[in-house]
């Protein structure tokens, strides 16, 4: 009993551990497709998006980040299966492209500006405007190297453990 108690506050703290600008999800969970289809009903619409970060445009008052849209799990962290789109998010204060490289996994905490037309290649399309009241970078998933004893086999084996999907 004492080690299912001590589990259960363990998964509560961990569960509880969510950075705070990106903590509170708006009440309603607007996706990106249906501010595509309905742009003029969802101006100042609070919102939680993430992606991968595909572009950091710094100007004089400025920075846009240009991202590749991607539903959220229940923590805020992107889902990279499909992307469903992209947007940008507009900040006021200085990003450094270094420090928000391409390909960087972001959850963005704001509200819908608007729509703006974007050149991609030759084609011209329209992106929501999400100006940033909160932000977070995902550290990358690092695989643990952990030496351990091939039990099937009686031999030592050092290299990456894949038989336990916890280890």
């Amino acid at each position: 009993m004492k080690r299912f108690m001590v589990f259960s506050l363990l998964f509560l703290q961990a569960c509880s551990n969510l950075p705070a600008n990106i903590k509170n999800a708006p009440q309603v969970d607007t996706q990106l497709h249906h501010v595509l289809a309905n742009s003029h009903n969802f101006k100042n619409t609070p919102v939680r998006w993430g992606g991968k970060i595909i572009d950091v445009e710094n100007k004089a008052e400025e920075t846009q980040i240009q991202i590749l849209y991607y539903p959220l799990n229940h923590y805020g962290r992107p889902l990279l299966d499909k992307p469903l789109g992209r947007f940008i998010s507009i900040s006021k204060q200085f990003l450094d492209p270094a420090i928000y490289p391409k390909d960087t996994e972001i959850t963005i905490a704001g509200s819908i500006k608007g729509m703006v037309e974007k050149v991609i290649g030759e084609q011209t399309i329209k992106v929501p405007v999400v100006t940033i009241e909160g932000h977070y970078i995902w550290s990358k998933y690092q695989q643990i190297y952990r030496p351990y004893y091939d039990y099937y086999n009686h031999n030592h084996y050092y290299g990456y453990r894949s038989r336990h999907p916890l280890f």
